[in-house]
């Protein structure tokens, strides 16, 4: 067997000087060719941004949805702890007068009033406290707290029911404010409807570490709420 050898290619010589063997093929982009490669990235950056943009939107909705409960759950367990620990929570959370709420509507309860926000917990209960996240001197969101009449021992209440709102804050002295709580969706903007509450928490608070916490329950869902449910015979 034997190896095929490569051939030398050497210069050759015409009449017209030396040739030679190797010849280049490198060569620029002719214009056309810029023309259409300015084109497609063109087309790649449009096609792109607004995928782009819905990503940021949506994740900056997400965000501020996430901080929103967070905020609305911190103020339900801070009021909780206070029942617990029997303290006097009026200043904190101002009781709803029975006139002005009933059980039925209690998830209606009137919005936060314009020019409403405060630096304190209020004593009003359309008037919401102001919330700063990012420590720059103006209110991010506005939480609304507010309670129905509930059971009462010794002028402090014992089972009620707690509601919870967070909204942002420049939202509040603008349009009429909504109590649905606004969904998460795919967005470049706003995402959530503004007028709307990021977070809403309903929920029953009542101290459970007496001896008469049992009794106090079954007077608050039968005798404020209106249902049947037959108590213990100690109570």
């Amino acid at each position: 067997m034997f190896l095929k050898s490569r051939q030398l290619k050497l210069p050759r010589f015409t009449k017209t000087g030396l040739v030679s063997s190797v010849q280049s093929y490198e060569s620029g982009l002719t214009l056309l060719e810029g023309v259409v490669a300015i084109a497609v990235i063109g087309i790649s950056v449009a096609v792109m941004t607004p995928m782009v943009v819905l990503a940021v939107g949506t994740r900056i909705q997400s965000q501020r949805a996430e901080q929103a409960f967070q905020i609305a759950q911190a103020e339900v367990d801070r009021i909780k702890l206070i029942v617990e620990r029997g303290g006097d929570y009026t200043l904190n959370i101002a009781p709803t007068p029975a006139a002005v709420l009933s059980q039925e509507d209690f998830d209606d309860f009137p919005v936060p009033a314009p020019d409403s926000i405060a630096d304190d917990y209020p004593t009003d209960v359309t008037s919401a406290r102001g919330i700063d996240v990012d420590n720059d001197g103006d209110d991010d969101y506005a939480v609304q707290i507010f309670k129905t009449e509930g059971i009462t021992v010794d002028t402090r209440p014992v089972a009620f029911d707690l509601g919870v709102r967070v909204y942002r804050a420049d939202v509040v002295n603008g349009d009429p404010l909504e109590v649905e709580q606004a969904r998460l969706t795919i967005t470049s903007g706003e995402g959530q409807s503004a007028n709307r509450p990021l977070a809403n928490i309903y929920t029953s608070i009542v101290k459970s570490d007496t001896e008469q916490s049992l009794c106090d329950y079954y007077d608050f869902i039968n005798d404020i709420r209106g249902t049947t449910v037959p108590a213990p015979s100690d109570c």
